[in-house]
């Protein structure tokens, strides 16, 4: 809904799949069109894509509640595939924009313990994740530390292309995460990249940091 809302202020005109549309009006900007569907539902999907330019996937079980695996699988994974399939049948030639998690690639304990809570989560989401990658698509995936309910911009941003833990050592702002994603929607330097956000000390303006990323074609450590 964040991201909805500063797309709508740039004045993107935005299109909203929802399962509910009624409940997603209530609390979107009068100017998102909204299609009813859903991504573990492939048939509701090509009226959703049909002439988008770019698609923002941010869905996922949602946080706080414990879920199945198989839940988890369908929606995560399946949803995601669905998704690509949907936008490459359409002919999507725009940006094809994937939020993720820390620790889809590196262990902790916060990892392993929201893995057991919520069915293997961060290993399908790291499964998606290459999903998104060879689908031929213009992408960027964003990995976000711990997310939490605060308003953005109080804290600098750390964009990393190394592996960060799962750790509420690494957290940041939802309102922050949908900045930088709406920043990093028509970056040149953020097509076919992975990269991770999380809040940092100190005050560098991380919207150059964007300037710097690498594509995941280029090794690296």
């Amino acid at each position: 809904m964040l991201i909805c809302r500063l797309l709508v202020q740039k004045q993107f005109p935005v299109r909203v799949l929802a399962r509910d549309p009624e409940a997603a009006r209530d609390r979107l900007p009068p100017e998102v069109e909204i299609v009813h569907g859903d991504i573990t539902q492939p048939t509701t999907l090509p009226a959703a894509v049909a002439g988008v330019q770019h698609i923002i996937l941010t869905a996922g079980c949602r946080s706080g509640r414990p879920a199945s695996r198989r839940n988890i699988k369908l929606t995560e994974f399946d949803g995601v595939s669905n998704t690509i399939a949907a936008a490459k049948s359409a002919g999507l030639d725009g940006r094809f924009m994937y939020m993720t998690s820390s620790g889809v690639q590196s262990r902790s304990f916060w990892a392993r313990a929201l893995n057991v809570y919520k069915g293997n989560t961060l290993q399908w989401r790291g499964l998606a994740e290459g999903l998104v990658r060879s689908s031929g698509l213009s992408y960027t995936i964003i990995r976000a530390g711990m997310l939490i309910n605060a308003d953005g911009g109080r804290h600098a941003i750390r964009v990393a292309q190394r592996l960060l833990p799962l750790s509420p050592r690494y957290h940041i702002a939802r309102a922050d995460v949908a900045a930088v994603f709406v920043a990093a929607l028509l970056h040149p330097r953020a097509d076919r990249a992975t990269f991770e956000i999380v809040w940092q000390h100190g005050a560098a303006p991380w919207p150059q940091a964007l300037d710097h990323l690498e594509s995941d074609a280029v090794p690296r450590d």
